[in-house]
């Protein structure tokens, strides 16, 4: 693409080639997505999110033995430091929960780093790397519980990722249904390709910044609304819709206004995005798990009258809010919650950012005046 100085800049960079990768394939012409060429649908119904976090980082399935070490790897190293509890504790009450995530793993990076090497844990990952992936769901649950005044709680080793994150927001452990539906959901979100964040990540990852560096890179892009706030957007959506016999009204009168629907749509999947039938699937057994089915039905009403009047599909962030809703996780904790899914695809583009040469430079195509004169000061009035 060329542009000239005065010609009118493309609003994206939709299509651009950036950066080569084998982690994730997003094919806009069959609608599919999958990690390391495993569809994504059926890591969701099949897989844990252990082992999809391990594909990612590891480029491969895990073995039994492989998974176990792994696992065990994650829930030794799910504490955080005093220090950063503290920096949630002090942290203003009115601030942006993304904004005090970004800070709280920012200050991750001033801990010393571990003593073993890469080597150590059988992947060759840096034990900060995988350590950043284990605490992240514990940051997370701990930001939301000193906010409303409650201690901390410390994960339990006997949990998987899902649970344990449910049970350090809660008090509680979860039952088995409602876990996995939550384990779904974190699998299907665990990585996008290029999305801005992961993009922010591999563009410092490039510079060689250290990992933490660049996952504070990812939290900030994460945390503009849009990129990391449809999931919001819909739950407050559906809060203004309320009862399903206002979907009708509410449908029509955005589209007089000609509002948007958030949830609906993609940047790059031409039909359904493939997260959003197993994503639905997630969200009904959340539903049914915990008895609080209102929000699901609702969202199944929007989604259809939607479809019907504007031929847009639903994409992975719809399901999203009846999911968190049935799961009763805070709507101020959904961003959050995305960085907890993500976190293992973010690093597993540093890690691969970190073997490839070179930066990530792109140009600019200069659109403002040229041959410009300049005038002392005293002739500028």
């Amino acid at each position: 693409m060329t542009l000239v100085a005065g010609s009118a800049p493309s609003s994206n960079l939709d299509g651009v080639v950036a950066t080569q990768s084998t982690i994730c394939l997003l094919s806009a012409e069959d609608n599919r997505l999958a990690y390391r060429g495993y569809d994504v649908a059926e890591l969701a119904e099949k897989a844990t999110y252990e082992e999809t976090a391990f594909l990612l980082l590891a480029g491969r399935l895990p073995t039994r033995v492989e998974l176990r070490a792994f696992v065990g790897e994650l829930r030794g190293s799910q504490k955080v430091p005093r220090a950063a509890l503290k920096l949630l504790a002090g942290a203003p009450k009115a601030a942006d929960p993304v904004a005090v995530l970004r800070t709280a793993v920012s200050a991750l990076g001033l801990e010393p780093e571990p003593t073993k090497p890469a080597e150590s844990n059988g992947l060759n990952i840096a034990p900060a790397a995988l350590a950043l992936v284990a605490q992240l769901p514990t940051l997370v649950a701990a930001l939301h519980r000193v906010r409303h005044g409650e201690r901390p709680l410390t994960p339990r080793r006997s949990l998987g990722v899902a649970a344990n994150f449910l049970y350090m927001l809660h008090g509680s452990v979860p039952t088995a249904e409602a876990t996995r539906s939550f384990d779904a959901a974190l699998t299907l979100r665990a990585d996008n390709e290029l999305n801005p964040s992961t993009f922010a990540a591999r563009i410092a990852a490039a510079t060689r910044a250290d990992v933490h560096g660049c996952i504070t890179a990812a939290l900030a892009a994460l945390a503009g609304p849009l990129h990391g706030g449809h999931s919001l957007a819909v739950y407050r959506l559906l809060e203004d819709i309320g009862t399903p016999d206002r979907v009708s009204s509410v449908v029509e009168a955005r589209l007089a206004q000609s509002k948007s629907f958030p949830g609906f749509g993609h940047p790059v999947y031409r039909g359904e995005d493939p997260r959003t039938a197993p994503m639905r699937r997630a969200a009904e057994a959340a539903a049914n798990a915990t008895g609080r089915r209102e929000r699901f039905a609702l969202a199944c009403a929007v989604e259809e009258r939607v479809r019907i009047m504007t031929q847009r599909y639903a994409n992975v962030d719809f399901y999203l809010a009846p999911l968190y809703w049935a799961l009763e996780i805070p709507p101020e904790l959904f961003t959050p919650v995305f960085a907890v899914a993500r976190i293992s695809g973010w690093v597993a583009h540093v890690l691969e950012q970190y073997g490839q040469e070179g930066l990530i430079r792109p140009r600019a195509a200069y659109l403002g005046p040229t041959q410009m004169e300049y005038r002392p000061l005293r002739r500028r009035g």
